[in-house]
C-alpha cells in the first residue's frame, strides 16, 4: 500500500534542506512501516486503514502519530490529501483522540524550585538550571547554547540565540533580569570558544535534576508565569501577555502557552483548554 522507499527519500531530502529533523523522519517512516507490515492485502479503503490503526494503537496515545505520518505521506508522495485516510474513518480515529487534557502542576512551589537549584555546588549546573528558569528554554536548548549564543547588551541584559529549537526553529530570547546571572554567567562564558559548548547534555541535566528532586520542564513553566505576570504588571491585556510568553518560549500555538500559564492563565479566563505541545 505504501512506497517505503519514496517516502525515505522525501524525508531524508527534507532533513537535508533542514526542514525536518532527523528524529521526526525517523517517526514518521517507524509509523508508516507498521502499517504496511500490519495492512491486509488486498484492502485498500481508508475504513481498512482505519482498522489496522486501531490495532496498532490498542488505546488513544498514538493515534494522532498515526494520522500525521499518513498525512504527510499522502501530501508529499502522492501530491494529493484525502486518498488514503479520509471522512468518517478519519472523523473517527480523531474523536478517539484524548480532549482538554489540564495544565500540568508544579511539582513544588517556585520559591522551593529555585532554593533548591541555588543549593546546588556544581556551579556549571546550577548556572544551566538557574538559566533554564530566568529564559524559559527546553532542557535540549541549553544543552546547545555556545559561547556566540549568548549577549550581554550595555544596560546588562541578557539574550540568547536558539539556533536549532523545537521544529529546527530559531528565535531570540530575553532573560528575565537576574544579577547573579548577570555576573555569573558572564565571567563563565568568557571561558569557552565562540562554537563551544556551554553545558552538559540534556539527558545528564535532566538525570542530575531528578537527583535533586526538580523536574527540569517546570523550570520553563515557572518562566511562563513569571514573563505572564510581569507583563500584565506592565499594563499588557491577557491575549497580549500570553502572546508574548508564547513568543519567547517558542510556542506556535496559544493553547500551549495556556497549559505553561496554568492557574495564572485559568483564574482569569475560568477555563482550561487542550494540551498540544511539550
Amino acid at each position: 500500500m505504501f512506497n517505503l522507499q519514496v517516502y525515505d527519500e522525501v524525508l531524508r531530502d527534507q532533513v537535508k534542506r533542514k526542514k525536518l529533523s532527523e528524529k521526526t523522519r525517523s517517526g514518521y517512516l517507524h509509523k508508516i512501516r507498521e502499517l504496511e507490515e500490519n495492512f491486509e492485502e488486498g484492502h485498500s479503503s481508508a475504513e481498512a486503514l482505519e482498522k489496522v490503526i486501531r490495532k496498532l494503537c490498542d488505546g488513544n496515545q498514538q493515534i494522532a502519530k498515526y494520522i500525521t505520518a499518513i498525512k504527510k505521506y499522502e501530501r508529499d508522495v502522492l501530491g494529493s490529501p484525502k486518498i488514503l485516510l479520509y471522512g468518517e474513518p478519519l472523523e473517527r480515529l480523531r474523536q478517539m483522540q484524548p480532549k482538554n487534557k489540564s495544565a500540568k502542576k508544579l511539582n513544588y512551589s517556585e520559591k522551593t524550585y529555585i532554593k533548591k537549584f541555588n543549593r546546588i555546588e556544581n556551579e556549571k549546573l546550577k548556572l544551566a538550571f538557574r538559566l533554564q528558569e530566568k529564559s524559559g528554554l527546553r532542557i535540549s536548548e541549553i544543552a546547545e547554547l555556545r559561547a556566540k549564543d549568548i549577549h550581554f547588551d550595555e544596560t546588562g541584559r541578557i539574550f540568547l540565540s536558539v539556533r536549532n529549537g523545537k521544529g529546527r526553529k530559531q528565535r531570540k530570547v530575553e532573560v528575565i533580569e537576574d544579577s547573579y546571572l548577570r555576573e555569573h554567567l558572564s565571567a563563565y562564558t568568557c571561558q569557552f570558544e565562540a562554537d563551544e559548548k556551554l553545558f552538559y547534555s540534556a539527558s545528564y541535566m535532566m538525570k542530575k535534576a531528578g537527583e535533586y528532586g526538580m523536574e527540569t520542564h517546570d523550570l520553563r513553566r515557572i518562566n511562563a508565569r513569571e514573563r505572564f505576570r510581569a507583563e500584565r504588571n506592565l499594563g499588557s491585556t491577557k491575549t497580549a501577555a500570553r502572546r508574548a510568553v508564547g513568543k519567547q518560549l517558542g510556542h506556535s500555538n496559544p493553547k500551549t502557552t495556556n497549559l505553561y500559564l496554568g492557574e495564572e492563565w485559568n483564574e482569569e479566563r475560568g477555563e482550561v483548554s487542550g494540551e498540544i505541545e511539550s
